[in-house]
C-alpha cells in the first residue's frame, strides 16, 4: 500500500489495481464476483452510460436501496469522472426520500433490488428525475455501453454527497471530495500504524448501510487497499458470520450489532482465526459486551473509531493497546486524534477548553 500512499483520486486507484492486481477479486456479492480489471473496464462503460444520459461533471446521481456491488461500482466510476453519488437511506419514509432526492437535483436515480416501485412513485412527485433504473436494467445498460477513455477528476472534485440529519430541520447534504477520502492514508502509514498496511489476501465485510459513512467508507477502504470487499445488502448476525467463514480479516460494526453477532448460536461454531481487526463505534460499548466479544474473537485486535459524515469517517480512535478488560479511564474515551488530524474542545465562543471539560468538538485535517 505504501506505493499508493500519494494517490488522491479514484482514477489513480482504478489504474493501479487493474495493472497490479487485475485478476484479484475486488467485489464479491453472493455468487457474483468482479475482479479489479473487470471493475476498471466497467467504470469506463459506466462513464459512457452516464454520458449518454446527459450526466456531466459536477452533476449528482442517486441510489435508493440496500448495499450492492452495483452501488459501489457506480459510485467509484462516477467519482472517477467527477460525477457525485448521493445514496439515500432505504429505511427512510417516502417523504424523507423525496426531500433528499429533490435536494440533490439528481436527474438519474438507481433503485436497488426491491426499490423500483418506490422510486418510480417518487418520480411522479419530482419532475426533475428524468431516468429511473432498476438494478437489473442498469447492469444490462452498462454492459451494452462502450468502454470509453476517461477524463479523470482531480483530488478536490466532489465524489459523494451523504445526508446527515443533524439536530434540527431537514437532513443536510455533506459533500466529500476525493482528497477527503484518501488524504489521511499517508500520515497513518508514516506513523507506522499496523492497520494502515494491507496484505493481498485480506478481505473486508461491507454490511453497514451505504447511505452512512460507515458503510460506504468501508467499501472505499477495500478499494484503496486493493483487497476484496464482501458486500452484503444489510447487516444480519448470520450474514456477518458467513462473511467470517468467507475469510474476512476486518469489519466495522456498531455495539448493538456486535452483541447480536457474538450471541448468535452459530458464533460458537465459527472460526474467527483470520479476523485481525474488529472496528467498532457510533455508540459507547459496555465493558461487559467488550469482554464477551474479546472472549469470542480472541485473535482479533479491537479498536474504537470516532468520526462523522462530515469528516469522511474516523478522525479519532482508541487503539488496541489502550483496551483494558479490567477497565480504565481511557476506556471511557474515544481515544486520540488520528495522524494528520487536529481535534480540540471549545466553548460556544471558540475558546479552547482544558482537558476533561465539556464543549463543542472542532477538528481539522
Amino acid at each position: 500500500m505504501r506505493e499508493t500512499s500519494d494517490f488522491l483520486t479514484f482514477d489513480a486507484f482504478f489504474r493501479h489495481w487493474a495493472s497490479e492486481r487485475g485478476d484479484a477479486i475486488a467485489h464479491e456479492e453472493g455468487e457474483r464476483t468482479t475482479t479489479f480489471s473487470e471493475m476498471e473496464l466497467r467504470s469506463r462503460r459506466i462513464a459512457a452510460f452516464l454520458g449518454e444520459l446527459g450526466v456531466q461533471k459536477g452533476d449528482r446521481i442517486a441510489w435508493v436501496g440496500k448495499n450492492a456491488d452495483l452501488y459501489f461500482q457506480l459510485f467509484y466510476a462516477a467519482a472517477r469522472i467527477g460525477v457525485v453519488m448521493a445514496p439515500v437511506g432505504w429505511r427512510l419514509a417516502p417523504a424523507e426520500m423525496a426531500y433528499i432526492l429533490n435536494d440533490t437535483g439528481a436527474r438519474v436515480v438507481f433503485a436497488g433490488q426491491g426499490f423500483g416501485d418506490t422510486v418510480r412513485a417518487l418520480q411522479v412527485e419530482i419532475p426533475m428525475i428524468a431516468h429511473v433504473f432498476d438494478e437489473d436494467d442498469a447492469r444490462l445498460a452498462i454492459e451494452a455501453s462502450p468502454a470509453i477513455a476517461i477524463a479523470p477528476a482531480g483530488p478536490d472534485d466532489a465524489a459523494l454527497q451523504l445526508y446527515t440529519s443533524g439536530t434540527t430541520g431537514h437532513p443536510k447534504g455533506a459533500v466529500l471530495c476525493q482528497r477527503n477520502f484518501f488524504g489521511l492514508r499517508k500520515p497513518a502509514l508514516e506513523a507506522g500504524l499496523p492497520w494502515a498496511e494491507w496484505r493481498d489476501d485480506e478481505a473486508i465485510l461491507v454490511c453497514m448501510p451505504c447511505a452512512h459513512i460507515g458503510g460506504t467508507g468501508l467499501g472505499v477502504m477495500a478499494f484503496s487497499g486493493g483487497v476484496r470487499a464482501i458486500i452484503q445488502p444489510e447487516f444480519t448476525a448470520e450474514g456477518a458470520l458467513r462473511g467470517v467463514a468467507q475469510g474476512i480479516t476486518r469489519f466495522f460494526i456498531v455495539p448493538a450489532a456486535l452483541q447480536m453477532l457474538i450471541q448468535h448460536p452459530l458464533a460458537h461454531d465459527t472460526d474467527f482465526s483470520r479476523l485481525q481487526y474488529v472496528l467498532y463505534g457510533a455508540a459507547p460499548i459496555p465493558l461487559d459486551l467488550l469482554r464477551e466479544a474479546v472472549s469470542t474473537i480472541p485473535n482479533a485486535s479491537f479498536m474504537q473509531c470516532y468520526g462523522m459524515t462530515e469528516t469522511t469517517g474516523t478522525i479519532c480512535f482508541l487503539p488496541p493497546w489502550d483496551h483494558d478488560m479490567a477497565g480504565n479511564a481511557r476506556m471511557r474515551s474515544a481515544g486520540h486524534a488520528a495522524p494528520g488530524v487536529e481535534i480540540r474542545i471549545v466553548t460556544d465562543g471558540g475558546v479552547e477548553l482544558p482537558r476533561g471539560a465539556v464543549g463543542e468538538i472542532e477538528t481539522r485535517s
